[in-house]
């Protein structure tokens, strides 16, 4: 392919969340309607990163989706440790 025709192919592309790439909305549809729980999970975890990027959330609140991505993302070590209580969530 040339120089030329790969960047037009690139202009023609639309990105979600600054890593997942489309080129119609067929295939964007394709995507959402064959969405599985390993491709849910991604999105969540894409989108918190990107968010985080553009500075969307306060520091607590970007600590906070860290340490939820790395508990989402990251196999347990030993499932006989000890598991900390819920966090109170107090609702407007």
């Amino acid at each position: 392919m040339k120089d030329s025709d790969e960047k037009t192919e690139f202009k023609n592309q639309s990105t979600l969340f600054n890593i997942i790439n489309y080129k119609e909305q067929d295939d964007l549809n394709r995507f959402i309607n064959e969405m599985n729980p390993d491709h849910a999970l991604f999105v969540l975890v894409q989108a918190g990163r990107y968010s985080y990027s553009k500075g969307l959330y306060s520091l607590e609140e970007g600590e906070v989706l860290s340490k939820a991505i790395r508990v989402l993302t990251t196999p347990p070590k030993d499932k006989s440790e000890n598991t900390p209580p819920d966090p109170e969530i107090h609702t407007a």
